[in-house]
């Protein structure tokens, strides 16, 4: 059975612009961000899925669509990261005292760059490139999967800017999540002034984590104004999307993050998926210092079952009805 990493090589070159299209019409902007941690190929692959279909059926856009893969270096090991998580470290600052690798550079950084900082430096210099072609608003996504098996959800701000382009897809909507984590590509790009929106679409190795991108990605287009509704089937993808989800409550705010160290020895209790109502003083994991219980009736998040990572999983409750068809 072919792996979705030897899916990601075998079909064509791994660069940096998965695809991009300018219309000739001027308009808005969807900037959208695949794999930035390298054992996370499902994206990349949706979005070569819409790239071919745009092609192939020569469809009518409005201003800007790109996608750029953003650990290049760790998609074709499979890895989450080579060095360093490549979602964090993303504020002004550390982009201004990256390692350059040029002679005599190294020594006044103290320093020679990693492979993670040649991939941040690049990335965000295509990234900068992209926000200066725009000829309108800027919409930025950020496309990931999970280490547990699950249900695809979206995570975002509770601005209502943010939460009105978010309801329009038929995704659990994550509030609070991108509050608890410091310094991630989402979070710097809004502050840059895009409207912002992320989304884990399902198991990291799961086929159907690709059909979740790839309607998520049709719905991105036409909520940001790119493509015309009467060109996409919304339907289908709605459908697609709540068939995975849509007994979920729409809203669920985190309250609680489980952050982690390698010398804790942090071991998830296996059969959670990536999101879960769980019962108070149920066991969900384990550490040198003992069973880790849920406090209360609550939500659990993003179970980590990989090696890499530094967020054990997080809690949240639930808000609101579940998401309508």
């Amino acid at each position: 059975m072919t792996t979705l990493r030897e899916h990601l090589l075998n079909d064509g070159p791994l660069e940096r612009v998965v695809g991009r299209v300018r219309s000739s019409e001027p308009g808005p902007t969807l900037m959208v961000v695949a794999g930035i941690h390298g054992n996370e190929p499902a994206s990349v692959l949706a979005a070569r899925r819409v790239f071919a279909q745009l092609q192939a059926e020569n469809l009518p856009l409005r201003g800007d669509f790109a996608v750029l893969a953003g650990n290049l270096g760790a998609l074709r090991q499979g890895e989450r990261g080579i060095t360093r998580d490549l979602n964090r470290g993303w504020t002004r600052r550390n982009l201004e005292s990256l390692p350059r690798g040029v002679p005599g550079l190294a020594a006044v950084t103290r320093r020679s760059p990693s492979p993670e900082d040649r991939e941040q430096r690049d990335l965000f210099e295509a990234i900068e490139l992209l926000r200066r072609d725009a000829r309108g608003p800027v919409t930025f996504m950020d496309l990931h999967t999970t280490s547990a098996p699950g249900i695809p959800f979206a995570m975002v701000r509770n601005a209502p800017e943010q939460r009105a382009f978010a309801e329009q897809f038929a995704l659990p909507l994550i509030m609070g999540l991108l509050e608890l984590v410091d310094h991630t590509l989402l979070e710097f790009m809004r502050s840059e002034g895009c409207l912002t929106f992320g989304v884990e679409a399902g198991q990291n190795d799961a086929e159907s984590s690709i059909d979740h991108h790839e309607s998520v990605l049709w719905q991105a287009l036409v909520s940001a104004g790119i493509a015309f509704a009467t060109d996409v089937d919304l339907a289908f993808h709605r459908r697609r999307l709540l068939d995975a989800c849509g007994h979920l409550p729409h809203v669920t705010e985190v309250e609680h993050r489980h952050s982690i160290a390698p010398e804790d020895g942090f071991r998830m209790e296996p059969g959670f998926g990536n999101i879960q109502r769980v019962q108070a003083g149920q066991l969900l994991a384990r550490d040198h210092s003992g069973e880790i219980r849920a406090p209360r009736n609550c939500v659990l998040l993003m179970p980590l079952y990989q090696s890499q990572g530094d967020d054990g999983f997080f809690l949240g409750r639930e808000m609101g009805p579940r998401i309508s068809a």
